[in-house]
């Protein structure tokens, strides 16, 4: 024997088993294996190895197996025992169950196992019997609980233990006994009616063990909850749908549906919806004067269950809405006016109208509103503005429409254009087209605003449009050749200049470029203007200029020379005292430095008669006596003068 190591072989189902033998024996023994007495045959035999092998092993397996070997000599046996085994594989798990009362109700488990299993049964813990009322059933791996003639003290958990010795397991379940809802009404069908635009409701009660839930159908599809339909339901098994303002499509059969785990009933309801006859409340107007080109209204008001439709009549027509024609009616609660409006309303609009208000409850005719059209001035086109180079033709054109033909007038600048102006209107009656043209436009003459006025019997209208003249710069008032200052003040340079675009400046001074922070421009007067802030000779004397340029061209400005004016400044240098006290023969000097812009005018007097000073060297202005003598004793006055300012000084000489 090669295997298996002993003679009893205990194994789990789907589990391997072989049998392995070396028989020898001269001459070659016969060998047979049986199980349990009948032959089984071997599964391989090469040489004096004989093998019989199980891949997986199944219940019906297990035995006794005798491998017997003889020949005319002697004969030898061995004997092994398989015993196999299967743990517990539930195939259908045990489930609550609802049975209706009165009826039976069976619970049961699907098991598959090895040796095959004990099954027990319990009701709240208890183990059950085969009874009048528990009746207990195995078939082949199928194992029931049948509970007859359910009631309701057999409502609870029941439960199933299973044992084969090798392996252990239960399960429970809940056996519920229940009642089929009922329609409590003495029929399941009825009608009701409502009108529409008022709130309904329709209501079924049911009974049943378990409390049954209830769900609504409209023409036998589910009925889905929103503001309009709402269900709500009471203690004692009453459920309620609710619609609220009923409209025509509401109309139909609804269907309570009552369902619990025994079973379902249902209680149908047909509504009815009814309609309220139309009522005019307000009717047409006899007359309407329709302006043309503008839009038209007509109105009425009318109630009626449900909102009344209206068709609108011209004469025996029917007008349809469009692109000129627009209806419209009530839209809101409580609102129950309907609307026709005609726009760009021409000649042939004119006719009787009238409206027919139907609904379901029926109909009705207004009375005829009969509409005239006339024609007042109106401009189909607008004018556009325009800009025309100096020196060309400017057109305006537009279309206008009108009855009686309006007047048409061009003005420029709120004054009646002419031929003087170069101006020449035309008109074409049949098209409306009006057209102005002004030749040899001009920038100070033409440049504005030019207005096309209509005017008839029903009204006036105007239309304006800018008038723009491009030309290039043109300096018609020059910068000042010279321009004086003080030192210290402000000065303003001014040019005014024609021109569109409006040209652009750039100021200069001494040819170096100017920022444009002081610069400045008075619309008004088109001047140009450059602030000079704080002149001082150093920073701000010389010659400006500017340059102004537009997409036409540009002009230079004359230039202009600034001079700033500094005031007299006068600095003594001796004596060092206003009064002088001298021995004759002694040597006496007045010396004053004296500047100023312009160069200031200089006199010196001796007790008011004018003395000739002894030298002037730039700003150096002295005067001297080499030897006192009496008659030189004197008040001695020095006085320096120009434009902007005189300043003098004073010295008393006594002589002893």
């Amino acid at each position: 024997k090669i295997g298996p190591a002993t003679d009893a072989v205990d194994l789990k189902v789907g589990e391997a088993f072989e049998i392995s033998f070396d028989i020898e024996g001269k001459e070659a023994p016969k060998v047979q294996l049986t199980k349990d007495g009948k032959e089984v045959k071997l599964t391989s035999v090469e040489g004096t190895r004989h093998v019989y092998t199980i891949a997986d092993v199944k219940p019906q397996d297990q035995g006794v197996y005798k491998l017997s070997a003889k020949n005319k000599t002697s004969a030898e046996e061995s004997t092994i025992t398989l015993n196999v085994t299967a743990p517990l594989n539930i195939t259908q798990s045990l489930t609550d169950i609802n049975v209706l009362l009165g009826q039976n109700g069976t619970l049961q488990i699907t098991c598959d196992a090895f040796p095959v299993p004990k099954v027990t049964w319990f009701f709240n813990d208890t183990e059950l019997k085969n009874s009048a009322k528990h009746k207990i059933e195995v078939k082949n791996n199928v194992f029931s609980l049948t509970v007859n003639k359910a009631d309701h003290p057999d409502v609870g958990v029941y439960r199933v233990q299973v044992d084969n010795g090798i392996d252990k397991t239960e399960q429970t379940a809940k056996l519920n006994v229940g009642v089929k809802p009922k329609v409590e009404a003495a029929k399941p069908a009825n009608e009701q009616s409502s009108v529409i635009g008022q709130d309904t409701q329709i209501s079924w009660k049911f009974s049943g063990i378990e409390k049954p839930v209830v769900t609504w159908l409209f023409n036998g599809q589910p009925l889905p909850t929103n503001e309009r339909f709402q269900i709500t339901e009471t203690e004692d098994g009453t459920s309620t749908l609710s619609i609220k303002s009923a409209e025509l499509t509401d109309k139909g059969v609804y269907t309570a549906k009552a369902t619990n785990s025994v079973g379902e009933a249902e209680a149908k309801t047909t509504l009815n919806i009814a309609g309220i006859k139309p009522i005019l409340t307000n009717d047409l107007e006899a007359a309407l004067q329709a302006t043309k080109g503008e839009s038209m209204t007509i109105k009425l008001t009318a109630t009626g269950t449900p909102k009344p439709e209206v068709v609108w009549m011209r004469g025996n027509d029917e007008l349809a809405p469009s692109d000129r024609i627009q209806v419209s009616g009530p839209t809101g609660e409580g609102e129950d006016t309907y609307i026709i409006t005609i726009l760009n309303v021409q000649p042939e609009d004119q006719g009787d109208y009238s409206a027919k208000i139907t609904n379901v409850g029926g109909s009705l005719k207004s009375k005829k509103c009969k509409v005239t059209v006339m024609k007042s001035p109106v401009f189909v086109g607008k004018l556009t503005a325009q800009e025309v180079k100096q020196g060309e033709t400017a057109v305006f054109e537009t279309k206008i429409d009108g009855y009686p033909t309006p007047k048409i007038t061009w003005l420029l600048n709120g004054k009646p254009l002419t031929a003087k102006e170069g101006a020449q209107v035309e008109f074409n009656a049949a098209t409306g087209d009006a057209k102005l043209s002004i030749a040899k436009v001009d920038l100070q003459q033409h440049s504005g605003i030019v207005t096309c006025r209509l005017e008839n019997a029903h009204g006036s209208q105007e239309e304006t449009a800018r008038l723009d003249i491009l030309a290039a710069p043109l300096i018609t008032t020059q910068l000042s050749k010279t321009e004086e200052t003080v030192s210290g003040k402000d000065v303003t340079l001014r040019v005014v200049v024609r021109g569109s675009p409006r040209p652009e400046a750039q100021w200069f001074y001494n040819d170096t470029p100017v920022a444009p922070e002081n610069t400045a421009y008075d619309e008004e007067k088109s001047e140009y203007q450059l602030l000079i802030k704080g002149t001082t000779v150093s920073a701000h004397e010389g010659t400006y200029k500017v340059i102004l340029k537009n997409d036409l061209g540009e002009s230079e400005s004359t230039p202009c020379t600034l001079t700033v004016l500094e005031p007299v400044k006068l600095t003594k240098i001796g004596p060092a005292t206003d009064a002088v006290d001298l021995k004759v023969g002694e040597a006496f000097e007045i010396s004053f430095d004296i500047e100023g812009k312009e160069a200031p005018k200089v006199q010196l007097t001796k007790d008011g008669k004018e003395v000739k000073l002894t030298s002037v060297e730039g700003t150096r202005h002295v005067y001297t006596i080499a030897d006192v003598k009496p008659q030189d004793q004197g008040v001695y006055k020095l006085t320096a003068k120009n434009k902007t300012s005189a300043e003098e000084s004073t010295i008393t000489l006594n002589v002893t």
